[in-house]
This record gives C-alpha cells, sequence and structure tokens, in this order.
C-alpha cells in the first residue's frame, strides 16, 4: 500500500486547514444555523451491502467471483452505531469524520466449486465466513457561496477501508478434509466532494453531498461513488435530531492483500455497495 502517496494527501489537507484564516468569534456565530462551530453525532443506522469478491493466487490463476450474500449466506441488512463530527474551523472552511464498523458472520453449504486463493473448495462442503468492514470518512469542504439560507461548496475526501474476510470449510461426514482462509487488507480512497445544504425555515436544515474519483493509488486502482443526503429539526442551541441516508460504493482491483501473517500474496477484485439509512442526534457546540 502506498502509504506515502496518502500521506501527502493528508499533508495537503492539514495545510488547507491550518491556513484558515480563524474570525472572531462574533463572526463565527453569524452564519449559524447553516453551520455548527463543532457537533458530535451519534447515529442508528440500518445498513444494506452487497458484496462481490474474487481472490487469485499465483498458482491456480483467477478465482472465482463470489457475493457474499447470495452464495455464502451472509446477512445483507444490519443495525449498527455510527459517529461522525464536524467542526467549522472558520466561514468558508468545514472539516468532517464519519466512522463505520460493519461486522457480520455466516454459515451456509456451498452449491458449486470455490477457488479462494490457493484453496480448491468443493460442492457441499460447510463453510463459515466471518466478514469485518471498517471505513473511516474523512472531508474538507470549502464553501465559495456562503448566503443567508443556503451554502454550496467542494473539497476533498479520503476513505480509509479496512476489511478482513475469513473463511472456514469442512466437508460433512469427514473428520479430514477442510481448510481455512484468512485475508485481510486496508487503504486510503481519495475523492473529490461537492456539498449544498439550506434552511428550510429557522429550525430546519437540509443538507447532501456527493463525491466521486477513480484512484489508482499503490495496490488500489478503480473507482468510488459517495453520497448522502439528510434532514434534521434544530431544537434547541445545543441539540438537533434528524434522519439520513448514505450510499458509498467501491469497484476496484486490488494488489497485496494480506494472509493471516501479514504477507501480502494475494490480488483480487472488490465491488461492493454500502447503503444505510440512519436516525441521529446531534449534539450542536
Amino acid at each position: 500500500m502506498s502509504r506515502k502517496r496518502a500521506s501527502i494527501f493528508i499533508g495537503l489537507l492539514c495545510g488547507v486547514l491550518v491556513g484558515a484564516a480563524p474570525v472572531p468569534a462574533q463572526a463565527q456565530h453569524e452564519y449559524e444555523p447553516l453551520f455548527d462551530k463543532f457537533n458530535l453525532q451519534i447515529e442508528a443506522s440500518w445498513v444494506d451491502v452487497s458484496t462481490d469478491i474474487r481472490l487469485d493466487s499465483e498458482i491456480l490463476g483467477k478465482g472465482t467471483t463470489l457475493n457474499f450474500e447470495n452464495d455464502l449466506g451472509l446477512a445483507a441488512d444490519k443495525t449498527i452505531p455510527t459517529l461522525a463530527f464536524q467542526w467549522q474551523i472558520a466561514k468558508r472552511h468545514r472539516l468532517g469524520l464519519r466512522w463505520q464498523d460493519i461486522d457480520r458472520s455466516s454459515s451456509a453449504q456451498t452449491l458449486k466449486e470455490i477457488q479462494w486463493g490457493d484453496e480448491i473448495i468443493p460442492v457441499d462442503a460447510q463453510v463459515g465466513l466471518g466478514f469485518d468492514i471498517r471505513q473511516t470518512f474523512l472531508d474538507y469542504a470549502y464553501y465559495p457561496w456562503v448566503k443567508e439560507d443556503w451554502a454550496a461548496g467542494f473539497g476533498l475526501g479520503l476513505r480509509w477501508m479496512r476489511l478482513q474476510a475469513t473463511l472456514v470449510w469442512q466437508i460433512e461426514g469427514r473428520e479430514t478434509g477442510g481448510g481455512s482462509s484468512d485475508v485481510k487488507g486496508s487503504g486510503p480512497l481519495p475523492y473529490l466532494y461537492f456539498e449544498y445544504r439550506r434552511m428550510f425555515s429557522d429550525n430546519w436544515r437540509f443538507l447532501t453531498g456527493l463525491g466521486w474519483l477513480g484512484v489508482s493509488i499503490g495496490d488500489i486502482d478503480g473507482t468510488q461513488w459517495v453520497g448522502k443526503v439528510s434532514i434534521e429539526y434544530l431544537a434547541g442551541n445545543r441539540w438537533s435530531f434528524g434522519t439520513a441516508g448514505n450510499i458509498a460504493t467501491v469497484d476496484v482491483d486490488w494488489a497485496g492483500l494480506e494472509n493471516a501473517e501479514g504477507q501480502p500474496i494475494y490480488t483480487g477484485a472488490i465491488n461492493m455497495d454500502i447503503w444505510d439509512i440512519s436516525v441521529f442526534m446531534r449534539l450542536r457546540f
């Protein structure tokens, strides 16, 4: 994984933040309630995931493309907590962070022969799967347009993904004959970002954002989309609540996927769509 390029990206982002000129305390409140100086958001998120993964082998060649939800019985939906915060550094500069951990497991019987890396899993084998997705979104937005009841801006985002899949298989009725594989990978997926927000009244705030980029960084080559839309009610000076919809897709070829010992021995392809609908409470400062 190219940590050097990721460090350069984060360094540029920090440079922009340091260069954002501070404003007097009184001026910081002039653009509220379009923005909060700082807020912390706690969400209950219903996520829906579709995952197509192929794990290749230098010895056996191109592997079988698996849909974890359809082929191996992994639950497509789950309710999880999500944490986020936003920091309005200045009137036209905002920094945001969002974090999710989606951990699922399943047990299923295979209906076809599967090549998974260096393993050949026969038909009718009993397969146990554990699959963990952690994603952190860090984005910066600059707003050249800030009006009384709406604002629009653009910026840069970085989605850091960590994937870990543990697959164990056994042939029923046999004491011997089976295997296991632990595959993991992590890396940065940058994107360009646009955001629009509007006040429908003194208490109702609307926000939508969209990010996209074709990436080729180190071991990752592909594209991704990131999108969100939310509506919230500002119930007081210090808190609000609302609902939001988010989507994060990725379609990449990934080299250097690691085994359980951390050795980068696999290559593969990952096509993943993660949708979530959330209800949230926001603490505003």
